[in-house]
């Protein structure tokens, strides 16, 4: 169902935290555009309850000047937005919500565990604080391939013999009048990643905190290519990592998750409902072996606290070759036939 015009609630709790007053329903200025393609006329109720819902929860724990930061963040005003800015906002503040939700007492947004520098919330659970840091891929180049008229090919972890092989498929295809397109791997950005939320963490090395990069992924392939960069050939968390591990032995663990596909052009995927919930989303974790401690306890904690299908995959029987298949065979597979929809289709 679709949602028109532009929600006024919403508008009403920005004007309220803007003016510096308590939230009134009986506000009725707009202040969103309706064209914005995720909040405007196209959105449907239960999206832009959702964004209301994360707006009154995170209330609580922002400054006014943070809450107003929201506003540009959403880019609410906006009709012709920066997708890519937007949806890393929006995947940043459903990790948050779930985590104040949960961790209301504890649970601190934009938390300066290093300062200047702050990670997006850090909540304590059992005497272990958990510092959380959420990323977002911008994919308008990988979009762009998918979107080409050709044969697409990629690869599984960082191959030596990789660009060597597509120059030679490239002369195979275009003699007979077709064209190859290879997808850009994006490992680069998740050593980027890596280690810059090691900058963002303390250097003061505790058992009792863990520190955590949260990277928001696409579909499940996507999930599947993103786990080849942590544990594939020469991957980020092996012995044979192509990028010295100690310039990101500060991150305890990574969690990949999919809300970037949950959320982005969310109108289109009809098999994929509350959008903003995180426990709704799928989640996968790896250990840092390079981590600076073991923190053990605190780590098998952080696997009870956030629903994640870890333990399923690493569990899931398929034959060697196909082992760097194995998220994606597990979703298709064990998930889908069972009816369970994390991704769309």
């Amino acid at each position: 169902m679709l949602f028109a015009p532009a929600s006024p609630i919403l508008a009403n709790i920005f004007l309220a935290r803007y003016l510096g007053v308590i939230f009134a329903g009986t506000l009725m200025l707009n202040l969103i555009n309706p064209e914005h393609p995720y909040l405007g006329h196209n959105s449907s109720k239960e999206y832009v309850a959702s964004v209301q819902d994360m707006l009154i929860s995170l209330d609580e724990f922002l400054t006014p000047t943070e809450f107003r930061n929201l506003h540009k963040k959403l880019q609410v005003s906006k009709s012709n937005i920066n997708e890519a800015q937007y949806l890393q906002a929006v995947c940043e503040l459903t990790v948050c919500l779930y985590f104040a939700k949960n961790y209301q007492s504890t649970f601190i947004y934009e938390d300066k565990v290093n300062p200047p520098k702050d990670v997006d919330c850090s909540f304590r659970n059992d005497q272990t604080k958990y510092n959380i840091e959420v990323k977002c891929a911008d994919f308008t180049v990988v979009e762009k391939v998918k979107n080409q008229d050709s044969f697409k090919v990629s690869a599984l972890g960082r191959m030596d013999e990789y660009p060597d092989l597509i120059t030679t498929l490239k002369d195979v295809f275009e003699s007979s009048e077709q064209k190859l397109t290879p997808y850009k791997h994006l490992d680069n950005r998740m050593k980027d990643y890596l280690i810059g939320a090691h900058d963002k963490f303390s250097d003061e090395n505790y058992e009792n905190i863990v520190n955590v990069l949260w990277v928001c992924c696409d579909d499940v392939m996507d999930m599947t290519n993103w786990t080849s960069y942590l544990t594939g050939i020469k991957g980020l968390l092996t012995k044979a990592s192509f990028h010295d591990t100690s310039t990101f032995n500060k991150v305890d663990m990574v969690v990949l998750s999919n809300l970037h596909h949950r959320h982005a052009k969310y109108q289109d995927k009809t098999n994929i409902s509350n959008h903003w919930d995180m426990s709704s989303s799928f989640n996968i974790m790896f250990c840092n072996p390079g981590r600076k401690s073991n923190k053990e306890n605190a780590i098998k904690n952080f696997y009870n606290i956030v629903p994640n299908f870890s333990k399923e995959v690493s569990n899931y029987s398929i034959s060697g070759e196909l082992d760097a298949l194995k998220l994606s065979m597990y979703v298709n597979q064990e998930l889908r036939s069972k009816g369970l929809h994390f991704f769309n289709g």
